[in-house]
Formats: structure tokens, C-alpha cells, sequence
């Protein structure tokens, strides 16, 4: 069942930061707490190389649907890329053990900083 965000208590602001993306891939948002609905207001990505590196972000739904919010995104050397941003957020439901996960083709090359607002 979806959470109601009309009738919301708590709202907190919170960012999550990954250091250095791995190739096999990693979660950057753990799944959402029971009762709780995640707003993504911004996902950047940012590369601390001088090569171009490629950059996939995946929501993970109940382990099972895996959906590419940007797939294989060149991220310029020694740049950063917005991939979502506040004007476009990504909710994420408790219901459907939502998951954001992120994986590079190079290793250590990415930065990736979530910032969402945990809403209850």
C-alpha cells in the first residue's frame, strides 16, 4: 500500500554519499524503512579522473524488476553530472523494498552523492 504524503508527520533531509563506485555495482540508497517514502531531489555523479568512465543507476525493485534510470552515462574526466535533480525526483516506496544502486565500468573512478528527503 502506497504511504499518503498528504498526511506526512516527518520530513528529514538527508544525503548519501558513495565513494569510488565499483564495477559490480553497489547500493547508494539502502532500501526504504517500513512507513517511510524516499524523495530523490538529486543524484550527481562525479568522476575524480581524468578519463571519461561510464555510469549505470538502477532502481531496484523487490529484488526482482530492475529499472535503468541512466544507463551507461559517460561522465566527462574530472567533471560531475547531474542524473536527477529536484525539478524531476524519484520516489521511493517502502512497499516495493525500493533500492538505488549504482556501477561503473572503472573502478574508483565515481563519486556518487544522493540527496532525498526521508518522508513519514
Amino acid at each position: 500500500m502506497s504511504i499518503n504524503i498528504a498526511n506526512l508527520t516527518t520530513i528529514t533531509g538527508t544525503t548519501s554519499a558513495y565513494s569510488s563506485v565499483p564495477t559490480t555495482g553497489a547500493a547508494v540508497v539502502s532500501a526504504v524503512t517500513t512507513g517511510h517514502v524516499y524523495r530523490v531531489n538529486s543524484v550527481i555523479a562525479s568522476n575524480k579522473t581524468a578519463t571519461n568512465a561510464l555510469l549505470t543507476l538502477v532502481l531496484n525493485r523487490n529484488s526482482t524488476l530492475y529499472y535503468n534510470i541512466a544507463y551507461q552515462m559517460s561522465v566527462p574526466g574530472n567533471t560531475l553530472v547531474s542524473i536527477i535533480s529536484k525539478d524531476a525526483p524519484l520516489y521511493m516506496m517502502d512497499t516495493s523494498s525500493d533500492v538505488l544502486s549504482a556501477q561503473s565500468n572503472t573502478a574508483n573512478a565515481i563519486d556518487v552523492i544522493v540527496c532525498y528527503e526521508d518522508i513519514s
